[in-house]
Order: structure tokens, then sequence, then C-alpha cells
């Protein structure tokens, strides 16, 4: 199987630009969201209050894949487009394979999977660009990943990360959220909803040394790795059952039976296999920190390409 393939580019907004910035990245999701092995989109705000920089994650199937996108005509006119936005004009690409560009989960996460009306999926596109406008502007935003469905009328996914969970509850609750929701129910069907908590609560060990627990940034990352098959082993087989039931009621035992797979089945499993990298002992090499991310990493792109062809 060919090995995943991301090209990560870097850009400094020149002030004001907000809103042209918007538009370009709605333009630009449109346009390489039609070509082949197109997997999905990360685009990451700036972490610090005195920076400008964006930084725009492209994942796609294989390399092969990534090639027919950086080599199209397509391309070129989209990276013009954007050129008058940027400092200097600069816009720097970075080409890594063998690994999903899927950022580590920040500490609460949404995920969102999407039904989209036949024939709305631009509409849609551009929509979700004004979407990640918005979050940006609000305090705790991580960044959003949005994915398109393998098949035509599947589910699209995003995941939504923020801070914490009173920051993501800012945004949840935002006049100017309500409002764009509003809006899109012209397009969307419907959506189910799923939150990974920040405590996880009995999840994970406590280090007997120093009576913590493992870094926030690993738990999120162990979690996004239990809950990932079991929701999409939910959308592929459990949801088209539940259809005929009331949606809250179809969503509530979709949400119960995820909690529980992910608490007694894939969590403890994954702790007990990656203890050595959660909690590593004081003498530990620092390589630990680092091989364990990639092997995470690698668990990632390995879950990714198993429900593409799955689902």
């Amino acid at each position: 199987m060919d090995a995943a393939a991301v090209l990560i580019a870097t850009v400094k907004l020149r002030p004001g630009m907000d809103a042209e910035f918007t538009a370009w990245k709605a333009h630009s999701d449109l346009v390489i969201g039609k070509f082949p092995g197109f997997v999905g989109s990360d685009i990451i705000p700036p972490t610090r209050p005195d920076s400008n920089e964006w930084t725009i994650i492209l994942n796609f199937r294989s390399n092969e894949d990534l090639v027919v996108w950086q080599k199209s005509k397509e391309r070129v006119e989209i990276i013009a487009e954007g050129v008058p936005l940027f400092e200097g004009g600069n816009f720097g690409e970075v080409v890594q394979t063998g690994e999903s560009g899927d950022r580590p989960a920040s500490d609460v996460t949404e995920v969102i999977f999407s039904k989209i009306k036949s024939g709305k999926e631009d509409t849609y596109r551009e929509w979700a660009a004004r979407m990640q406008s918005a979050q940006a502007k609000y305090p705790g935003y991580k960044g959003t990943f949005l994915q398109p469905p393998d098949e035509k009328g599947g589910f699209w996914t995003t995941i939504m990360r923020f801070d914490s969970a009173s920051h993501l509850e800012g945004w949840m609750n935002a006049p100017e959220r309500k409002e764009m929701l509003s809006e899109s129910k012209a397009f969307i069907e419907h959506e189910q909803l799923t939150r990974l908590a920040t405590a996880f609560p009995g999840w994970f060990p406590t280090d007997p040394k120093t009576g913590h627990g493992p870094p926030k940034y690993k738990a999120g990352m162990l979690v996004l790795l239990g809950l990932f098959p079991i929701v999409m082993l939910e959308a592929r087989f459990l949801n088209p059952r539940l259809a005929s039931l009331n949606f809250s009621m179809g969503m509530f035992i979709g949400n119960v039976l995820s909690v529980a797979a992910t608490t007694y089945l894939t969590m403890p499993l994954f702790v007990k296999t990656l203890k050595w990298w959660l909690l590593p002992e004081p003498d530990a090499p620092k390589s630990v920190h680092w091989k364990g991310t990639l092997l995470v990493f690698a668990l990632y792109a390995l879950s990714v390409a198993i429900f593409w062809k799955l689902m």
C-alpha cells in the first residue's frame, strides 16, 4: 500500500487580510477537493498573540496523488491568488511521507459528522471555510481538520480543537455560530457531534513517583487513537440501523456505545501497550518521547488507511 503524503504550507498573513484569506481558503478547498487522492485539510491559526503565521496541512492518499496536485496548473493559480495576501509574497511548503498530517489532538476536541445534501458540496466547503475563519477569532482555538467522504453521499468529518472546555463552550454558544448554523440548514441534511473530554477520568494511570498523569497532549493523542475506530465502525454499521429512531435517541445510543467501547476496549489496550511512552521511567532517554509520538502518528495513518478501504 502506498504511503500517505502530506503537504504542509506556512504563510504570514498581512494585517487586515482576514476576509480575503477566508475567501482564498474557501476557493482553494473547492479546487483541491476535486483532485483524486485528496483526503482532507487542516488549518492551524497562529499559536501566539504576536504571531501572524498560519499553517495549512493537506493530506493525500499517496505521494503520487500529491505530485499530481503539485504539478497542476490549478495549484499555480491558487498560489498566485494568495501571494498578495502574504507578507513578502512568501508561501513555504514542506512535504512529508509515510504518516498522517493530522495534528495531535488538543485538550478538547469536538468531532462532527455532517450529511450534506446532494449537489451542495461546494456550498458546504465555502461555508466551512467561513466557519473556520470565525472560530479562529475565539480564545483557545487550536485548529480544524476537514475530511470529505470517500464516497458520494457519505459523511463529512470535522475535527475542531480548543485548549479548554470553557473556550470550546464559548464558541459552541456564540451567537455568530448559531447564525451560521441557521444558514447551513439549506445544505446540511443532519449532523452528529461527539466530544472528547479533557480529564479522561479513569482512563490513564498516574505516575506513582510523582502522582501526576501523562501530559495532556499524549492523553489527547491516545484518546483520538482509541475513539476514531469506534466512531468509524458506528458510522459504517450502527448508524444505518438507528436511522429509523428519533435523532436524539439514535445519537444517545451511539454516544453510549462509543464511550463504553473506548473505556473498556481501546483505551485499556493502548494505555497498557504505550505506557512506556505515556509515563516513561525517570532514567528513560529523551528519544522515548519522539519515538512514541511517531508511533502514534503511524497508527493514525494505519487507521485512516484501513477505514478508507472499509468505508
